[in-house]
């Protein structure tokens, strides 16, 4: 399932799906071989996968593409979309491995906390304090 970074600008893997890689695209029709080949992809483990609740969903996207592209697999968990597709749900695209990575929560899916809005944001003096004292 290998691919070559030497890749035109131009790229479009649905123009390239080649029938005789059927035989493996097939190894990815099984949702457990799917989700190790994964984690050897994204550096997470199966487990970490699942938890992200989006196994079945991100299967389901790699089935509807013909083509088995490392990149596109990569970018699908990361992003939550298939390269040059919109995220197939919110909840993909909030659950994509780029936050877990950066150890954050994606804008606006996440509350802060009730009365978080009362506190200045760290670093930032309190309204009314006077920072010349």
């Amino acid at each position: 399932m290998s691919v070559s970074d030497d890749r035109p600008a131009d790229y479009d893997p649905s123009e390239c799906w080649d029938p005789v890689e059927t035989a493996e695209a097939d190894e990815l029709a099984d949702p457990d071989e799917f989700l190790r080949v994964c984690a050897a992809l994204t550096g997470f483990d199966v487990p970490e996968l699942r938890a992200t609740g989006m196994a079945d969903e991100h299967h389901r996207t790699v089935l509807a593409h013909r083509v088995r592209d490392e990149h596109a697999l990569v970018h699908l968990w990361y992003v939550g979309a298939w390269p040059g597709e919109a995220p197939s749900s919110a909840r993909a695209h909030d659950q994509g491995l780029v936050w877990r990575t950066f150890r954050a929560a994606p804008p606006g899916a996440a509350a802060p906390g009730h009365g978080s809005w009362a506190d200045p944001p760290r670093g930032a003096a309190a309204p009314g304090e006077d920072e010349g004292r």
